[in-house]
């Protein structure tokens, strides 16, 4: 923003500059009071404000309160909206419809029915989710917990994806990589080769067969994904660089897919990935005071965390 002469008119300046910020699209949806706007579609500040005191309204979350941490509510409220609306869409589109017995079962087994610990005991990243669910109520949650279950089995066994990998502990480096890939999809082998470091050998021509992981990778062909994995017992976690090879949709599922092998409880989060290719072929944007769109793990992050928290790079149609 350009400095003004005399300091008495800076606040008339910042105003007039804020609404003409506001105000100069011509066409489609107003930007004034919305935080997200999904092409002519708007989720209002309103909408998000009023989860948010919901939420701290309920004792679990007083720690976050006096820890300055509601900004994490917001974008967990907003990442849940977001998803209910692209997930009403796939619904329709979809045809799909809750399954009655799990809806049956779910209310007998509500997660709201006992408070929330108040001690600190519960995770901060699995505390927000839980606050924000639960300010929604029991039918948003069911509704959109379901459905994404429903959009998941849905494609269980018919997505499988080729793809060529690497990882890093730095993500100055992985984002590097991720822009020179982008740029010459045809190179990303040599580049990969390149880019890792000793002990670290990139997987070329990777297939994940028809599996929950061809599912979280869909995106259209010479896409490039940035993914944070975070360390576990198993792994060290880093900074891996996805190139889409390929994707295949199959009609049916592959008979050597066995749906037993797959955790139920992780449907949810396997529908919504489901649901990328909406956000991608669409035109979503978010007001600067939530954050932006992490299209690679469907969530709303801070616009200071846009280089490591994850990202997906497009082609346009036309290169792919």
């Amino acid at each position: 923003m350009t400095s003004v002469l005399r300091r008495a008119a800076a606040p008339f300046a910042v105003v007039t500059a804020l609404v003409a910020s506001l105000t100069a699209c011509g066409t489609g949806p107003s930007q004034v009071n919305s935080a997200v706007i999904i092409d002519d579609r708007v989720i209002s500040v309103d909408d998000v404000q009023a989860i948010i005191d919901k939420v701290v309204e309920d004792p679990a979350a007083r720690q976050l309160s006096q820890q300055h941490k509601l900004d994490l509510v917001a974008r967990e409220a907003v990442t849940q909206l977001i998803t209910h609306q692209l997930l009403t869409e796939a619904a329709k589109d979809e045809g799909l419809r809750v399954n009655e017995s799990d809806l049956k079962d779910l209310r007998e087994n509500n997660p709201f029915d006992q408070e929330l610990p108040t001690d600190g005991s519960v995770p901060t990243e699995q505390l927000v989710p839980a606050l924000v669910n639960k300010a929604r109520g029991f039918d948003a949650y069911a509704n959109d917990t379901l459905l994404l279950s429903e959009l998941a089995k849905k494609y269980l066994g018919r997505v499988s994806a080729t793809v060529n990998v690497a990882l890093f502990d730095k993500p100055d480096k992985a984002r590097e990589l991720a822009d020179k890939v982008f740029a010459d999809p045809g190179g990303a082998p040599t580049l990969m080769r390149e880019a890792s470091a000793a002990g670290m050998e990139p997987q070329l021509g990777l297939d994940t067969g028809p599996s929950p992981l061809g599912m979280r990778l869909l995106a259209p062909k010479n896409s490039v994904m940035m993914l944070y994995e975070a360390p576990t017992a198993q792994s060290a976690g880093g900074y891996v660089v996805v190139q889409i090879v390929s994707t295949d949709i199959a009609d049916s599922p592959s008979p050597d897919f066995d749906p037993g092998q797959v955790d139920t409880s992780q449907l949810p989060d396997v529908g919504r990935y489901m649901l990328r290719e909406r956000v991608l072929a669409g035109n979503i944007k978010i007001s600067p005071r939530y954050g932006i769109w992490n299209a690679a793990d469907m969530k709303v992050v801070p616009k200071s965390e846009a280089d490591v928290a994850g990202f997906v790079l497009v082609p346009k149609s036309d290169q792919s």
